[in-house]
């Protein structure tokens, strides 16, 4: 018994997805450095510690045989839930968002882990063939995903909110869902959009502002949104091909790039290593992409592939939209760029994304379930 569990162990140990966790280790660092720029050493050294903690969680879940997640599914899921209607009662509250729990010496944000409690409920809905077909079979897992939806963006938090989205429609099409029914969630869900722009109380003033200043900078360009656009897009072009220098980005030192160390790090990183090495690092996020992709593709059991494609959508979704946003190709909602970005619950939540991902990995052939002898 010993040996074959020495045996497994070695297998498991061999079949580690280990550029995946390098990958991770070197956006985390370049990360801690740009935080170390623009807000303080503490932080960037808070960074490090919270990476330490998600390189355990990776670990630890990688060894963990992801398929018995699937009795855990709506368990996890409520507990997320709950966690978030908690916030209303329970948060502590920052500049008028109430996203948090505080633990002392930390701040919890339960919005980041429930994006990945969300894609293992909808792995496990998914995963099912039967769920596919009828247009009414894609209530259950819709209404799992506007819950949080909703309690994410009361808090106010839209950029994690709409992450949420992308995560239905990527994991619905990589599980078999029809593009035809998809259509018609979408086409629903435009119309549903435009009836929350115009329903008063459901858009908060600042928001409205972000979006019109997004489709029309000339309409105010007084408001907070359009500054902080104009800032973010002015430290890029500043970059240029060599950059600054580390530490010497003039709007960084002067504090005109808002939010810089968080919601706004990758315009300090062109302002300070130019267009060259930020290409760098914008290469090394599609490589991660790439990565998660490959293993996805390559993966037959239906709820490791929905587990990796689930993962592989939030990394792709949330790390495009935050250079968006900072080139001002999209309206600012407030997001972090994950590994890099400043955030204990971003960083741990997603190193334990990863850690799914590994597992899937590790574990697809070493023991095997009925049907799964191929994979």
């Amino acid at each position: 018994m010993k040996s074959i569990k020495a045996a497994i162990g070695r297998v498991l140990l061999a079949r580690m997805p280990w550029h995946l966790l390098v990958l991770a280790l070197v956006l985390t660092g370049v990360g801690a450095a740009f935080i170390r720029s623009s807000a303080s050493a503490s932080l960037a050294v808070r960074h490090l510690i919270f990476a330490g903690v998600g390189c355990a969680a990776l670990l630890a879940l990688s060894l963990f045989d992801y398929r018995h997640l699937r009795a855990f599914a709506v368990p996890l899921y409520a507990a997320g839930v709950a966690a978030l209607v908690g916030l209303f009662f329970f948060g502590h509250a920052v500049r008028d968002a109430r996203r948090w729990y505080s633990l002392g010496f930390f701040l919890v944000q339960p919005s980041e882990p429930m994006k990945y409690l969300l894609i293992v409920a909808l792995a496990d809905y998914f995963r099912l063939p039967r769920r596919l077909d009828r247009l009414r079979d894609l209530a259950p897992p819709l209404v799992m995903t506007v819950l949080p939806m909703m309690l994410i963006a009361r808090q106010p938090d839209m950029g994690t909110a709409m992450v949420l989205l992308p995560v239905f429609f990527g994991m619905a099409f990589l599980g078999g869902v029809r593009v035809r029914n998809l259509a018609i969630v979408a086409a629903a869900g435009c119309g549903l959009m435009v009836a929350v722009w115009f329903a008063p109380g459901l858009l908060r003033d600042y928001q409205r502002d972000r979006i019109l200043s997004f489709v029309d900078p000339a309409s105010d360009p007084t408001s907070n949104a359009a500054y902080n656009a104009e800032q973010a897009v002015l430290a890029i072009s500043a970059g240029g091909l060599k950059g600054m220098g580390w530490g010497r980005g003039a709007l960084n030192r002067l504090g005109r790039v808002p939010e810089r160390h968080t919601d706004f790090i990758f315009p300090v990183v062109a302002e300070e290593w130019g267009f060259v090495r930020t290409a760098g690092v914008v290469c090394l996020y599609l490589l991660l992409i790439v990565a998660l992709a490959h293993l996805a593709r390559r993966t037959r059991e239906p709820f490791g592939r929905l587990l990796v494609g689930g993962v592989l959508t939030v990394v792709a979704v949330q790390s495009f939209l935050h250079m968006a946003i900072s080139l001002q190709l999209a309206p600012i909602t407030g997001l972090t760029l994950p590994l890099m970005s400043y955030g204990g619950s971003s960083l741990v939540s997603t190193y334990a994304g990863l850690g799914l991902v590994a597992s899937v990995r590790m574990h697809r052939s070493v023991v095997f379930t009925h049907g799964e002898a191929g994979g």
